[in-house]
């Protein structure tokens, strides 16, 4: 599990994800954009009856007006982070009608095509990452949907519609998410990787200068541009052991700071050891009446 605190996970949770609610949500239509529009058409084509007749049914229709404008209704589309999304998800209180449009089938077909073209970073800056938080994400929640319908068909023997088109859908959404967890793997570890290993080698031609590697930088996303830089720096480390192999290798910073930490618990020692010799040469000793004097050896 990524850590709380790192701040890649914390950026890749970022990506919006098309949700629908699985039943009507209290207070929280400010979540769909559109929900003060449909309010503004409700509220023009309420039908108007006589003043006389109709005073009771125009009342009764505000007030279901004004209980219904602050709610979400079942099914709608709504975009949310995927670090909002999660404890949703595992309760069953949404459901993933498609993944993103760079983690759908269209990008699958790309990225087996000709993974090393593609530019994977005007998509998401961290994209393997936030792929493989959204793979389980959909896996932890396809699991307990499926545990819970099994844990209901022991129960009683017909399940309702809703929560066997809701199983169905996890079940789907298993499957989408199988199918993009070896289309990342395959992406990462395959073609993409050894081309940014390539670049990395060949970066630094034989005169230590730098090529101009911008082209393939800019296309890579952080965990690539980060293999990339450790490559470089692998790559110039052998170089220079190389060119002085044979020139005397200098002290590790661990070393270093190894010896400084003896020296310092060294010198301590010492300190408290002359104390206690200090403390030691003057003994207190007690008179037959009771007084007490110090003599010093």
């Amino acid at each position: 599990m990524p850590s709380y605190y790192d701040i890649d996970t914390i950026l890749a949770e970022e990506e919006l994800l098309v949700v629908k609610p699985s039943f009507d949500f209290s207070l929280l239509a400010h979540l769909d954009p559109d929900s003060a529009h449909l309010q503004q058409r409700r509220s023009r084509k309420r039908p108007r009856g006589d003043d006389d007749d109709d005073d009771t049914n125009d009342e009764a229709a505000k007030v279901d007006a004004t209980d219904n404008s602050n709610g979400l209704p079942e099914g709608t589309k709504i975009k949310m982070p995927l670090w909002a999304v999660e404890r949703w998800a595992l309760l069953g209180f949404i459901r993933f009608p498609s993944l993103p449009r760079h983690y759908g089938r269209k990008m699958k077909e790309r990225l087996e095509a000709d993974p090393v073209s593609v530019d994977l970073r005007s998509k998401n800056e961290h994209y393997f990452q936030t792929g493989m938080l959204l793979v389980n994400l959909l896996l932890r929640a396809s699991h307990v949907a499926l545990r819970h319908s099994s844990a209901g068909n022991s129960r009683r023997s017909r399940q309702s519609a809703a929560q066997n088109a809701h199983t169905i859908a996890m079940e789907q959404s298993a499957q989408q998410a199988r199918m993009l967890q070896r289309c990342l793997l395959s992406t990462m570890m395959g073609r993409r990787l050894c081309r940014n290993f390539d670049w990395s080698l060949s970066s630094l031609d034989s005169n230590g200068m730098e090529d101009d590697v911008s082209s393939h930088v800019n296309r890579l996303t952080e965990l690539e541009r980060n293999m990339f830089v450790k490559g470089v720096e692998a790559s110039g480390a052998v170089s220079r052991w190389r060119e002085f192999g044979c020139s005397r290798m200098g002290v590790s910073g661990v070393v270093l700071k190894m010896q400084q930490r003896q020296q310092q618990h060294g010198v301590q020692m010492t300190a408290s050891a002359t104390g206690k010799e200090l403390r030691s040469s003057k003994r207190r000793v007690i008179s037959p009446v009771g007084g007490e004097a110090a003599r010093a050896f």
